[in-house]
């Protein structure tokens, strides 16, 4: 999507540095993107034109190494994104004071963007947190103990520990704001957990599983959906306490060419922070090309050829090894466990991928 742009000079804010804001219109989506740090926190902002809902989506990133980029990434071509820029909900991201875990100074970060938009952009009116990973147990422990920082919360793939106090994780089941845990199958028993012991709880949370195996392996109409519960939810009171939360993406065109006994496709995103990358295929054409979960196949990319298992999630694979398994959104994710896919194959957005099964 094409962009236009426009460098301001800021005026000094207290205990902010903006460094060179940019206020850019998309030709569909019609936004000023602030950008700048809260006290060494990166932080972007996407507020609709004209905005006047006061309406603010916060997506809470989870752990990500020391050494990865510290930044507020934003992506806004997600069509999960358009949705809510298009229906005057404004989204906001921080990559907090550093990388890594650390609760407290999380919440702090969170607290002083909210503050920031409500004094600098606009007063707020309802404000959603979405958390995944080790970020699904903060939101989990913000529904608990900071209930005014956020009027509900979505807990992705979160981790649960009901019993260590000293744990990243643990928490106590006593939300006190709507809270929907929505895990893939591999990983439900702690959100069940969770859910049993916060049944009586001020506000009892709903569980909303995703019939896939993986982690936080979720696609962008499942988030919609989540998205539209929790709202129905602050409006009503209602919730069904569990629900499905498995929906299928629409469509598309893949791109996918065969070359002689080669499947063609292209690299289609990367993770600059866990070192996977995204392949355009669609599952059905790996299976149509004969290739099968629990099978290997042989994938080249430039100019390197790899053996890569085909599963279910990561941990299908030893450390080091390379492992491949369908996405929500039908593509194919390809991934080291534990180590860069693409450090190690110098993989980049576009770059051609071939695969084929191993006889």
């Amino acid at each position: 999507m094409k962009k236009f742009c426009y460098i301001l000079i800021p005026a000094l804010l207290l205990l902010i540095s903006l460094n060179n804001p940019a206020f850019c219109q998309d030709e569909t989506l019609e936004y000023t993107l602030h950008e700048g740090e809260l006290e060494g926190a990166p932080f972007k902002v996407a507020v609709p034109d004209g905005w006047e809902s006061g309406n603010v989506f916060f997506h809470v990133h989870g752990w990500r190494p020391a050494d990865a980029p510290h930044e507020a990434d934003l992506d806004l071509e997600d069509p999960f994104y358009q949705e809510l820029i298009n229906n005057d909900w404004a989204i906001a991201r921080t990559a907090f004071y550093e990388n890594g875990v650390d609760n407290e100074a999380h919440i702090r970060a969170l607290w002083d963007l909210r503050e920031w938009i409500d004094t600098e952009v606009s007063g707020l009116n309802r404000v959603l947190m979405e958390g995944e990973s080790t970020a699904g147990s903060l939101v989990l422990r913000i529904a608990e103990l900071e209930p005014n920082l956020a009027d509900g919360v979505i807990a992705k793939g979160a981790f649960v520990d009901l019993e260590d106090e000293t744990a990243d994780s643990f928490l106590r089941g006593a939300p006190q704001i709507p809270a929907i845990l929505m895990s893939n199958l591999t990983e439900l028993d702690g959100p069940i957990s969770y859910a049993a012991v916060a049944e009586d709880a001020e506000v009892a949370p709903a569980l909303r599983p995703l019939r896939r195996p993986g982690h936080v392996n979720v696609n962008w109409v499942e988030k919609l959906a989540a998205f539209e519960a929790v709202n129905s939810w602050i409006d009503s009171g209602d919730i069904n306490q569990i629900s499905d939360g498995t929906r299928t993406v629409p469509d598309r065109e893949t791109g996918t060419t065969i070359d002689g006994e080669m499947l063609v496709n292209r690299v289609t995103d990367i993770d600059p922070y866990f070192g996977n990358a995204t392949l355009g295929y669609h599952p059905q054409e790996l299976e149509d090309f004969g290739i099968y979960r629990g099978d290997y196949f042989v994938i080249k990319i430039a100019g390197q050829q790899r053996d890569v298992f085909y599963g279910d999630s990561y941990g299908d694979v030893p450390e080091g090894e390379w492992v491949a398994f369908p996405t929500a959104d039908d593509q194919i994710l390809i991934a080291r466990n534990h180590q860069s896919a693409i450090q190690t194959a110098g993989l980049d957005v576009g770059d051609e991928i071939k695969i084929s099964p191993i006889e």
